[in-house]
């Protein structure tokens, strides 16, 4: 662990980045976060104290001083941009023209490993429209990360259906969680049919920090997907969610049209990380139950 002991992490006051600043705080580790002047830290707020934070400009000209600034062993992508509410140009610059940035001056400044965080819908077999903008761009992310490998170590993390505690309301089963915890009368769904590898985020955190801990043993170009390994609808999935919840809403099932393109089935094959010593911990169950204490908290205060 202390060959990578000062990690850099993009997106650590979002959903994924926080939690895996959590793990890697709880372990020891020195992060530097890169953070927009506009970035608002309240998912990391009490982790700062045991931080460097590092202000990008608008226009990103003031990169070469983090690295001046800060002996980096690793860099952590995790920031991200979906492109829904915001434009083609943006989107690009932060999943690609970002993240590259930061590849050539790890490769300047020594930096020993680059881990970029995936996702399933950029899988080969998928060719959905739904996120095209985000998908093709992931995509192109990849090829091109791919190609710098021999100059330094690229992991390659694809995530399933990530869910957990501190999402945006934007999120499906964030949304949907949050109208069961309150008894909403009713939530229109599609049937719910296609099936999804839900994964908990304190997993997924956990998989990146396995991954760092035994990124000295794994080869120049590496992906691990991260999921249970398993899948299961959409309707089970929320059926269970109501179910934990003892919620009395009605789900409308079928109310909605289901997306055109949309994916049928995916899960995470886990035999690499497996291999590493990492598996996920918490059930079905276990994720909802620590979102409703989480949910409760944030309440109350």
């Amino acid at each position: 662990m202390d060959r990578l002991k000062n990690v850099l992490i993009t997106g650590a006051n979002g959903f994924l980045g926080s939690h895996v600043l959590e793990e890697l705080v709880a372990n020891n580790y020195s992060p530097i976060l890169l953070v927009r002047p506009t970035s608002d830290l309240w998912r990391i707020k009490k982790f700062l104290p045991l931080c460097s934070l590092f202000e990008i400009q608008e226009d990103g000209k003031n990169l070469p001083a983090l690295f001046e600034n800060f002996k980096i062993n690793c860099i952590v992508h995790t920031a991200t941009e979906y492109g829904k509410d915001n434009t083609l140009t943006n989107l690009l610059k932060t999943n690609i023209i970002l993240p590259i940035e930061l590849v050539e001056l790890g490769i300047e400044f020594g930096v020993e490993v680059f881990i970029n965080t995936d996702t399933f819908f950029a899988k080969e077999q998928f060719h959905q429209s739904y996120l095209n903008q985000y998908t093709q761009s992931k995509r192109i992310l990849q090829s091109l990360l791919f190609d710098l490998s021999d100059r330094i170590k690229i992991i390659n993390v694809r995530l399933e259906h990530l869910f957990g505690e501190n999402d945006t309301d934007q999120k499906f089963v964030t949304l949907i969680f949050n109208k069961l915890l309150a008894n909403a009368p009713e939530v229109l769904l599609t049937e719910g049919n296609q099936k999804r590898d839900f994964v908990y985020v304190r997993d997924v955190a956990n998989a990146y920090l396995k991954i760092i801990d035994q990124s000295f043993a794994i080869e120049k170009y590496k992906e691990f997907e991260v999921g249970t390994g398993k899948s299961i609808s959409v309707r089970a999935f929320v059926e269970r969610m109501a179910s934990i919840l003892s919620a009395n809403t009605d789900l409308k099932f079928g109310a909605l049209p289901t997306r055109k393109g949309d994916i049928e089935d995916s899960f995470a094959s886990i035999d690499e990380l497996l291999k590493i010593g990492w598996s996920p911990a918490y059930s079905l169950d276990d994720a909802i139950n620590n979102m409703i204490i989480k949910e409760k908290d944030r309440l109350k205060k």
